[in-house]
C-alpha cells in the first residue's frame, strides 16, 4: 500500500496529469464510463423485495480506470545516486517492464521488472543508476506486461565535481606520489596528467562503484623543477580537476669515507639526492677519458659503496673525485688529500772506509717506482734502481763509498720518482790508515816473505814496492771489501839492499800507503 505522503503525491500528479500533457495516456485501454459505474453503485444499494440467500463474495481485481503515469521523486540526480520512482494506472498485480531510454526512445539500459500492487499502483521503487548511463537527459519508461499501459518520466543525470586529495603536494621528479578522490563516475578509468590535458597520462586508475578512487606510487617523470598543475580526468565523466603541484629539484651531494687517504688505500663514498636509478660516472682528477668506475643510484636516489677502488700511483697532495649524473647532468667534486708515502729504509752497513760496498733495503715505496741514491752534501748520485710490485727492495743499488770520501758522517738519500718520498740515513766514513805486515821481519839473505796490507780502500788494487812507492814492483793484489790484502806473493829477500830492506804497499785508487822493514841477519 502507498504511504500517506506518497498517496498525496499521486493524487496531485493525477490532477496535474488530467489538465496537462506531461504524462502519457494509457495505450490500448478502453476508458471506463464513470457515470455507469456510479449508477451501478446506486442500484446495488436498492432494498431487496424479500430475503434471499447471501452470495459468497470472491476477490475480483478492480481494473484502474484513471490515467497511467510515472512520478520520479527527484528528477535531477548525480552519478551513482539512486533513482526513486512510483506510479499508478496499471492492472492490479501485473508485471511491468522497466527501461531507461534516451530522448529518441532508444533503450539505454533495462532495469529489474516491477510488480504492480493490488490497487493498480506502482509502489515507490529505488534503483541505482546503471554504470552505462551517462550525463544528461534520460527517460524512465514503465510498461504493463498485461495491460499494455505505459508511463514515461524524464530525469537528468548530473555529475558532481570530483574532489582530489594528494598525499603530498611537493615531490622530486622521477619519484612517486599518491592520491584519493571522489565524485567520479562509477567504475570509470581516471587519468592523471601533468601540466596539461594533452599527451599520454602519467597513469590511469579505476574508480569503484561509488565513484571513489585511490592510488599509490603514481610515477612522476624526470622534469624541470617548478610549479605544475596535476589534472585528474574521468574518461566517462570528462570533468577535469586540477591541483597545484610542486616538483622539487635535485641537490645531489657526496661524502667520502676518508678525506686523508694513505697511498694505495681503498676509497669509498656515499651519495644522496640523485635522480632515482640514474647512472653515475666517477672520475679521478679530471673529467676526461673513461671514468674510473660507473654505478647507479637506487630508487631513492642514493648509493653507498665501500672500498670502491684502490688509489693508483699518485703524488701526495690535493686530489679530487668527480661524480657525474648521466640523467641530471649534475657534476659534484669531492676533494681529498693523498698523504705522503712513509717508506722504510735501511743500509746494508753503517760504517766503513772508502771503497766499502753499501746497498739498500726498503719497503713502503711506490709500486715499481724508480729510486735514485745520492750521497754527501752535494747529492752525488751513486745508484739508480727500481722497487718491486709491492714497493719494496732488498740489497738494491749497491755502490762503493767513494775513495775521496772524508772521514765522518756521510748522508745517504733515496728519492722516489713516483712517491716523491725522500729518506736520508747517515753512514760513518772511517779514515784510511793502511798498514803493512810481513810473515818474517828478520832473517838471512834468501828468506822468503809474504806481505799483508790492512785498512786500504775496499776493492782497490794494492801494489808492493821495494824501498819506496817509486821502487820496483814486487807483487800486487786486490783488497777485500774491508780493505785487506793477505799473503801477497812469496818473495825471497836477496840483492844488495843493505841490512834493512824497506817495503811499501801502495793503494792504486786511494794512493794511501803502508810500509814495513825486513832486517838481514848475517849468521
Amino acid at each position: 500500500m502507498l504511504r500517506p505522503e506518497a498517496h498525496g503525491l499521486l493524487l496531485l500528479a493525477a490532477v496535474l496529469t488530467l489538465g496537462t500533457t506531461a504524462c502519457t495516456a494509457t495505450v490500448g485501454q478502453t476508458p471506463t464510463n464513470v457515470p455507469i459505474a456510479a449508477a451501478s453503485a446506486v442500484a446495488a444499494r436498492a432494498p431487496s423485495p424479500g430475503p434471499s440467500p447471501s452470495p459468497v463474495r470472491t476477490a475480483t481485481p478492480v481494473r484502474f480506470s484513471g490515467p497511467t503515469f510515472i512520478l520520479i521523486r527527484a528528477p535531477d540526480i548525480t552519478a551513482g545516486a539512486r533513482l526513486n520512482f512510483q506510479g499508478q494506472g496499471f492492472d492490479p498485480g501485473e508485471q511491468t517492464t522497466v527501461t531507461i531510454e534516451d530522448a529518441r526512445g532508444t533503450v539505454e539500459s533495462p532495469l529489474d521488472p516491477v510488480t504492480i500492487s493490488k490497487d493498480g499502483n506502482l509502489d515507490e521503487v529505488s534503483v541505482v543508476i546503471p554504470d552505462g548511463i551517462g550525463r544528461g537527459d534520460h527517460v524512465l519508461h514503465v510498461v504493463g506486461d498485461t495491460s499494455g499501459r505505459s508511463g514515461r518520466s524524464k530525469f537528468t543525470v548530473r555529475y558532481i565535481t570530483p574532489k582530489i586529495m594528494l598525499d603530498t603536494y611537493s615531490v622530486k621528479s622521477n619519484h612517486t606520489f599518491g592520491f584519493s578522490g571522489s565524485g567520479f563516475a562509477p567504475n570509470e578509468p581516471v587519468d592523471v596528467r601533468l601540466g596539461g590535458l594533452g599527451g599520454a597520462p602519467l597513469a590511469s586508475f579505476p574508480s569503484d562503484a561509488q565513484g571513489n578512487v585511490t592510488a599509490q606510487d603514481v610515477p612522476l617523470p624526470l622534469v624541470q623543477a617548478g610549479d605544475y598543475l596535476l589534472y585528474f580526468v574521468g574518461e566517462q565523466s570528462q570533468t577535469p580537476v586540477s591541483i597545484g603541484f610542486n616538483v622539487q629539484g635535485f641537490s645531489p651531494w657526496v661524502v667520502l669515507d676518508t678525506y686523508a687517504a694513505a697511498p694505495y688505500s681503498a676509497m669509498g663514498f656515499t651519495g644522496q639526492d640523485f635522480v632515482p636509478g640514474e647512472p653515475v660516472a666517477v672520475y679521478l682528477g679530471k673529467r676526461t677519458g673513461q671514468p674510473l668506475l660507473r654505478l647507479a643510484a637506487d630508487a631513492q636516489g642514493q648509493f653507498a659503496v665501500r672500498s670502491a677502488f684502490n688509489l693508483p700511483d699518485l703524488p701526495h697532495g690535493d686530489q679530487q673525485l668527480l661524480f657525474v649524473g648521466q640523467q641530471s647532468g649534475v657534476e659534484i667534486v669531492a676533494k681529498f688529500v693523498v698523504l705522503p708515502f712513509s717508506p722504510g729504509l735501511e743500509l746494508s752497513n753503517y760504517a766503513g772506509r772508502p771503497g766499502t760496498p753499501i746497498s739498500f733495503v726498503g719497503s713502503g715505496w711506490a709500486r715499481n717506482e724508480t729510486l735514485t741514491a745520492t750521497i754527501g752534501e752535494g747529492s752525488t748520485q751513486v745508484a739508480k734502481f727500481q722497487a718491486d710490485a709491492s714497493g719494496a727492495f732488498n740489497a738494491a743499488g749497491e755502490f762503493r763509498l767513494p775513495i775521496g770520501t772524508v772521514a765522518g758522517g756521510v748522508p745517504m738519500t733515496i728519492r722516489g720518482a713516483v712517491s716523491q718520498a725522500e729518506v736520508t740515513l747517515w753512514f760513518q766514513a772511517l779514515e784510511l790508515k793502511p798498514s803493512a805486515e810481513l810473515t818474517a821481519y828478520m832473517g838471512p839473505p834468501g828468506t822468503v816473505v809474504s806481505f799483508t796490507g790492512r785498512s786500504f780502500a775496499g776493492g782497490e788494487r794494492v801494489t808492493v814496492h821495494l824501498q819506496d812507492r817509486g821502487g820496483p814492483s814486487i807483487a800486487s793484489a786486490v783488497a777485500t771489501d774491508d780493505g785487506t790484502v793477505e799473503a801477497i806473493t812469496s818473495y825471497p829477500i836477496e840483492g844488495n839492499w843493505g841490512d834493512d830492506v824497506h817495503f811499501v804497499l801502495v793503494g792504486e785508487a786511494s794512493h794511501a800507503e803502508g810500509a814495513t822493514d825486513f832486517k838481514i841477519a848475517t849468521p
